[in-house]
């Protein structure tokens, strides 16, 4: 019984983190793309805003999507039926 809850906790941090990473990256493309968009024209091609908005973006997406997640697939403990024993 145990065995089982340690694997559904197992899965459901495997799962939080690889849907963290794969918002994180659309996050960073997304602020990427949007302050290169509507951002100030940039000066040279070397400009980092871009990148540090898309980080910046890319995080927030991950912490708040990974935590979101993890509070939605964790397993609850059930509460515990009376055994027969206990009810004589």
């Amino acid at each position: 019984m145990a065995n089982l809850l340690y694997r559904k906790r197992a899965a459901a941090v495997l799962f939080s983190l690889i849907m963290a990473c794969l918002l994180a990256f659309a996050g960073l493309l997304a602020g990427m793309y949007l302050y290169g968009h509507f951002g100030p024209p940039a000066r040279d091609y070397d400009e980092t805003d871009d990148y540090l908005c898309g980080l910046l973006v890319g995080g927030i997406f991950a912490v708040a999507g990974g935590s979101v997640l993890l509070w939605k697939l964790w397993p609850r403990s059930s509460p515990k039926l009376p055994s027969v024993s206990e009810k004589s």
